[in-house]
């Protein structure tokens, strides 16, 4: 889909929500929590806060951070609290002078159901990045193009207090947000709820390597996973590429940083000329440790009774053998509320799995140019030795590790972290492949890292679009055959639609049509339970009996 027709779809924005009231679940978070994580600096550095406070929207009909504007794309409006004194929607983060996003940005989401608001903690945000990004950069060059646009945008800077001249400030913002959407420029749509988000990871480390025009297309977009249960996994990421032991979630974390839009310094310094200092950086490393620690007491949403028809608990009981037979093996069962509770990580392969394979794919198989990097180590002080060509994947290790290296009390502290967590001294091996156990050495191999993750289903029914790539519009659509399921379908109206467990598909103003016959956007595999891997297929009666056990879970 071109950039001209996506603009017009969205130009045509959400239809007005007619929700009264919000509901809050019991997540295990209260509500100094919620305004906590919504807003906490992690080090992300989008544009410069003054010219984001000051700037138009495209349209100029009002101010680029507007409720109004950012609801288009799909943010969720905030008060002012302490945490966000200027009330800018969930996600959005001050960091001195310049505004970024958040974890909340990606994972916070809501439905609407009978004229109520359902605020689901952690749940995969319904926002379109790519196109705030695309209307960011245009709303930046109309301001430079329009002579009335930048006196008034002068004149919102100086009541801000922003100094400095404010076209040479908008000059410089419009070009790092220019040849930032140019390295991630892609033709392929992604639409609300999902980014390909490793993709612009890979190539905003290749981008640190310095040398011009090296990155790969954007073309393996992935839905924004739900967290709770993340830090209780041994392994994580849809491809179960990153592990919680030791230093790994906060590496990991580090990385998301790294991807949007944390600032890092490549130029290796010591320390009275000794000792290597790493990479200095933007990213918060202390606010990571304890954002990890703040998703550790989150839970899983339950389905709100009092808001969405109550669940056939005589159905509900057919469907839990189901479940334990078509279901049970990769997605295990845990206690919701238990804080000791451990998950361990099954995988499926590619084959096995049938499911689009660019995602996992790219993540092993994309290469880059090492630039200043060619000789250095994948792990900064470890590791093999980077050639002038190498996989971007350790391109990307290396500048966390030169991250983490500059804050290696935090590192330690993450390891005792982790500890405390009772994730042990070491990284547990990827044991489980295709529900077998694989034979010790063959964990980390290529082979094995061409997988997708099977992680439990609590909280599943809030979770729609489904599959990793957001493919499948509900639930009920999940337990088809692929050949059955839809074809192109509705994103961007959240009206929850509780008899198949997705969102209605109802013709309005304000949509994304999603269509899986684009690339990343196959709907084909994961067909348990359809007869396709030689087991008898479920019935309409059964389906139904397993989709009415789902949203028990």
């Amino acid at each position: 889909m071109s950039r001209i027709v996506a603009a017009l779809l969205l130009a045509i924005a959400l239809v007005p929500s007619a929700a009264t009231e919000t509901m809050l679940l019991d997540q295990g978070w209260n509500d100094h929590d919620r305004a906590w994580f919504y807003h906490v600096n992690q080090g992300s550095r989008l544009l410069s806060y003054g010219v984001f406070m000051a700037l138009e929207a495209v349209d100029g009909r009002g101010l680029f951070r507007s409720d109004a504007n950012l609801r288009r794309y799909g943010y969720i409006p905030a008060p002012p609290t302490q945490y966000n004194p200027d009330g800018l929607p969930i996600g959005f983060a001050r960091d001195r002078d310049y505004v970024g996003l958040t974890c909340a940005a990606c994972h916070t989401s809501e439905f609407e159901y009978g004229g109520v608001r359902v605020r689901i903690e952690g749940g995969q945000a319904h926002i379109d990045l790519q196109s705030m990004l695309d209307d960011l950069e245009r709303a930046l060059a109309a301001t430079l193009e329009d002579t009335k646009r930048l006196v008034h945008f002068q004149q919102r800077l100086k009541v801000n207090g922003t100094p400095g001249n404010a076209k040479a400030l908008l000059e410089q913002t419009f070009a790092a947000r220019r040849d930032e959407n140019m390295r991630n420029h892609t033709e392929l749509r992604f639409g609300y709820a999902r980014l390909d988000a490793f993709g612009a990871i890979l190539n905003k480390g290749l981008a640190l390597t310095g040398v011009d025009g090296n990155h790969n297309p954007l073309n393996a977009p992935t839905s924004y996973p739900y967290i709770w249960d993340t830090p209780h996994h041994d392994w994580v990421e849809w491809n179960g590429s990153s592990s919680n032991p030791l230093e790994g979630a906060l590496a990991r974390n580090v990385g998301e940083v790294i991807g949007v839009y944390g600032h890092v310094d490549v130029e290796r310094r010591k320390l009275f000329g000794l000792i290597d200092r790493g990479y200095s950086s933007s990213v918060r490393l202390r606010a990571l440790r304890r954002i990890e620690k703040h998703v550790v007491r989150l839970q899983s949403p339950v389905w709100p009774e009092t808001v969405l028809p109550r669940i056939d608990s005589d159905l509900a009981g057919r469907g839990k053998p189901l479940y334990d037979t078509y279901c049970g093996a990769c997605h295990l069962p845990i206690d919701r509320t238990d804080a000791a509770r451990k998950i361990k990580v099954r995988m499926s392969s590619l084959e096995r799995a049938g499911t689009d394979p660019a995602m996992a794919r790219n993540a092993i198989e994309r290469l880059g140019r090492s630039g200043r990097f060619e000789g250095e180590l994948r792990f900064y002080l470890g590791g093999d030795t980077l050639a002038a060509e190498a996989p971007a994947l350790y391109i990307v290790n290396h500048v966390m590790a030169g991250v983490l290296s500059h804050g290696i009390d935090q590192v330690l502290l993450a390891q005792r972290d982790a500890r405390l967590m009772g994730h042990g001294p070491e990284r547990h091996p990827r044991k489980y492949l295709d529900g077998e156990l694989m034979e010790a050495g063959t964990e980390t191999t290529v082979e094995a890292l061409l997988a997708y993750k099977a992680r439990p289903l609590n909280g599943v029914w809030a979770t729609a679009p489904y599959l990793h790539n957001g493919s499948i519009p509900n639930l009920e659509e999940m337990l088809l055959p692929a050949a059955q399921r839809a074809k192109k379908f509705l994103l961007g109206r959240w009206l929850f639609d509780p008899a198949k467990v997705g969102y209605t598909q109802q013709l309005s103003k304000g949509y994304f049509l999603y269509d899986t016959s684009l690339p990343g956007n196959s709907n084909a595999g994961h067909e348990y339970g359809t007869g396709k891997d030689g087991s008898p297929a479920l019935d309409q009666g059964q389906r139904k009996a397993l989709l009415e056990y789902l949203k028990t879970l």
